[in-house]
């Protein structure tokens, strides 16, 4: 079960830098509505369906928004749910449930029940229960295989979830709300993450699956590094060589997964990010036995010490992308080819 402490940030996003960045694509669309905007600002994030199928979610939802929150402040959620989506997978590849429907429920309660406050707070009260369980399947979908469509989407929740009323009181039924949204959702991901990969055997899925992260799950507010994660699972699993030219893809990937060329950055702005997600990636990429020697603390802490030098001289520094991947990049392949060639000592 999670701490307490792990949820510091759970439902936190960065939305000062959010809106930033929107700004920054509503002066390139002078011509567009701004649900079109919306939908491209969601988009270039990897976000949501594609942005015809967005911008109809998008119209159709903005009635159902409170006075004083926008579509913009809609987007900011949808942010947030898929931030949210990538933590209760964490989650589920480490745990162990004895069955679905367990699994299905301790997410709902430990990631789900606090965010419907979110969703709650943006929405009209005369908001029907259909209409929020639509829009947890809208939110957390991967849209891996086809578009969705809305009306669709609407139609199957209008028969399973009812919005029911006493003496003009609408009666709370949120977990009949959640569990009609996501069920689905957490099933598929529950199924991926612990069916283990045919090419390897019938082995247990912490030890040998190859995780890559799917389109829907990158964020230009975070750090995403698939490359090194199945880098280190195909280590962990082979104890294979791995080339120093796979160690500087995987480094480049993961810097360029966040820094941009021809936007400027502070130092002290990323590096605590880059940090957290190096780790996390580093981790992730981690068999169960090699985690006996490797918390995720430690980790951390050998990165801290890498980078403290580094931080020391530049914390004050604002430099283009670009720069800060060129200046970062010898420093994470020492670190990260080091870590591989002692990772069994």
């Amino acid at each position: 079960m999670m701490q307490e402490s792990e949820f510091k940030d759970l439902y936190q996003i960065e939305e000062d830098r959010l809106y930033s960045y929107y700004e920054r694509i509503k002066k390139q669309s002078k011509q567009k509505s701004e649900t079109e905007i919306v939908a491209r600002f969601l988009n270039n994030q990897s976000i949501g369906p594609p942005i015809s199928e967005m911008i109809d979610i998008l119209n159709y939802y903005e009635e159902k928004i409170i006075e004083n929150k926008t579509i913009l402040d809609f987007a900011f959620e949808m942010i947030r749910a898929n931030k949210i989506r990538l933590e209760y997978k964490k989650y589920i590849s480490t745990e162990q449930f004895t069955n679905l429907e367990l699994a299905i429920d301790d997410c709902i309660f430990l990631f789900f029940l606090e965010y419907d406050d979110f969703i709650r707070r943006l929405l009209k009260p005369e908001v029907k229960e259909f209409e929020v369980s639509a829009l947890y399947e809208i939110f957390l979908n991967p849209y891996e295989n086809k578009s969705p469509n809305l009306f669709d989407i609407l139609e199957k929740h209008k028969v399973k979830v009812p919005t029911i009323y006493e003496d003009h009181e609408k009666i709370n039924t949120n977990i009949i709300t959640l569990r009609s949204g996501l069920s689905n959702i957490i099933r598929k991901d529950y199924e991926k993450v612990k069916t283990p990969d045919k090419k390897l055997g019938k082995q247990p899925m912490e030890n040998y699956e190859l995780t890559v992260k799917k389109k829907e799950e990158t964020s230009v507010f975070s750090f995403q590094g698939f490359l090194i994660e199945r880098m280190l699972k195909s280590h962990c699993i082979s104890k294979n060589n791995i080339a120093s030219r796979e160690v500087e893809n995987a480094v480049s990937q993961f810097l360029s997964s966040y820094l941009k060329f021809g936007t400027i950055y502070e130092l002290k702005e990323f590096i605590d990010i880059l940090k957290r997600n190096l780790s996390e990636e580093i981790y992730s990429g981690l068999t169960e036995t090699v985690r006996e020697s490797y918390s995720l603390k430690y980790i951390q802490k050998l990165i801290s010490i890498v980078l403290e030098d580094f931080v020391s001289v530049n914390i004050n520094k604002k430099l283009d992308g670009s720069a800060w991947k060129d200046d970062l990049k010898p420093i994470l392949n020492k670190f990260l080819t080091d870590f591989i060639n002692n990772i069994f000592e």
